[in-house]
């Protein structure tokens, strides 16, 4: 009878990512893949390295280093062989490299892939300061800029390559767990950079304002401005409203606490993760790693609101915007207009439509701003029941910059045009049908905007 080879692997989750190199070696001893004399030709190895690297730190003299230093030395050359080990096949394609290769070699392969690193963190950190949040939250900008910054001018390659010296104080939704070094920067960029993304896809203004319903002092807490607004866009679409505005009111949590409503967990579940698919439609989302990032996102939500629905809390996870400037005068900002070509296109494409819904699914994924928006509700032949439409997917101060452009309280009729009447009757009509609370905000708003 022929013997059976009994094939021995390693599993790759039970090593440490922080300290690869190491538990690699620990977890090819335990299950034979080599054996002690390997092991102590391996540390043996790893010795002469650190000696190299003492002398070239003391310029060739043989002058002595404190064991603090000597310590710090060994964890970066480890760290640096790991490196280049994770970049194999396999955890098993590893041994068989460290067993036919030198240390010093795997090290000096291990140190170009942090050049190599180093290259794309830089690279990835132009692209997030280009798509920076424009928030005053003091966190976010101090790690995002200057701490960031502060990394790559300390960081020491070749003697510290498994430190950082930076406290990354800025929270992510998903935080970098179990890397090091230029790897733990890396993969923090790579995150930012998709929460960037993502908040990109709303106006300043609005997350400024969701910021301050979230707390009047959200500019000196330490808080994940994404989650913030991903939780919100998911609660307007629950509301089964846009989601571009985050504007949660308390007749939209209404609706948001009746789609909950002795709801299981898993029931709440399958709600968020609607909610967030009908999001990226709205928002144009193609990129499948943000996608991917959203997905990632979405436990902490649908924890949250689980909670909150089981405490009737929700008014604390779907906050409310609010407006401090409405303490004083205001400007407000109708935002860039897209290009006339591609705005031509599009208004003759909503004209073409002939029903409400595909009309507003055009609008709601192509009109980005609301000097475009203005336009439209002029140049696109919508009729009373369309506008109204419309003007139900604005949030209050929308509605009252729109207001004030097209004021129905003045008696200057002559001097419109006919599409310019049709709208202001129908911003008449919109504003009557709100509650009395509802349109002393608005008139209060329209008195305190500055004229452009």
């Amino acid at each position: 009878m022929n013997s059976i080879d009994k094939f021995v692997h390693v599993d790759r989750q039970k090593l440490n990512e922080e300290f690869y190199f190491r538990s690699l070696i620990e977890e090819a001893f335990s299950l034979g893949m080599i054996n002690e004399e390997e092991v102590e030709n391996i540390q043996y190895q790893c010795m002469e390295l650190l000696t190299v690297k003492l002398e070239k730190l003391n310029k060739g003299e043989s002058s002595s280093v404190r064991v603090e230093t000597a310590e710090k030395i060994m964890k970066s050359n480890l760290y640096t062989i790991g490196l280049w080990l994770k970049s194999l096949t396999d955890a098993d394609e590893a041994i068989k490299d460290i067993k036919k290769t030198r240390i010093l070699l795997i090290y000096e392969r291990g140190r170009k892939r942090i050049d190599t690193k180093l290259n794309s963190a830089r690279h990835i950190h132009m692209m997030v300061l280009k798509n920076l949040l424009k928030t005053d939250n003091y966190t976010y900008n101090d790690t995002i800029k200057d701490g960031i910054n502060g990394f790559f001018k300390i960081y020491n390659a070749d003697y510290e390559a498994n430190e950082i010296h930076i406290t990354a104080d800025y929270p992510l939704s998903i935080p970098v767990s179990r890397l090091a070094g230029i790897e733990f920067i890396l993969k923090y960029l790579e995150n930012v950079y998709y929460e960037n993304m993502f908040c990109a896809c709303f106006s300043s203004y609005d997350i400024e304002h969701l910021l301050f319903g979230y707390s009047k002092d959200y500019k000196l807490l330490v808080i994940n401005i994404y989650e913030i607004v991903l939780t919100a866009a998911i609660g307007c679409k629950i509301a089964e409203k846009r989601a571009l505005d985050l504007n949660i009111m308390p007749v939209h949590r209404k609706i948001i606490e009746d789609a909950l409503f002795l709801k299981s967990e898993e029931e709440t579940e399958r709600i968020v993760i609607k909610a967030s698919e009908e999001l990226e439609d709205e928002l144009c989302v193609n990129n499948i790693y943000l996608k991917q990032y959203i997905k990632n996102s979405l436990p902490k939500v649908t924890s949250s609101v689980i909670n909150a629905a089981r405490l009737n809390t929700l008014e604390n996870v779907f906050v409310s915007k609010k407006y401090p400037e409405l303490n004083g005068k205001f400007k407000y900002i109708y935002g860039i207009k897209m290009e006339d070509e591609l705005y031509r296109s599009t208004v003759e494409e909503i004209i073409q439509c002939r029903y409400l819904s595909d009309k507003l699914l055009i609008i709601k994924s192509k009109i980005k701003s609301m000097a475009d928006m203005e336009d439209l509700l002029l140049d696109a032949e919508l009729t009373d029941n369309e506008i109204n439409a419309v003007l139900q997917g604005l949030d209050a101060v929308e509605a009252a910059a729109l207001a004030k452009r097209h004021d129905f309280r003045e008696e200057n009729e002559c001097d419109l045009s006919k599409e310019e009447l049709k709208l202001r009757n129908c911003i008449e009509k919109f504003i009557n049908t709100k509650t009395d609370d509802q349109k002393k905000f608005i008139f209060k708003t329209i008195s305190l905007m500055e004229d452009e």
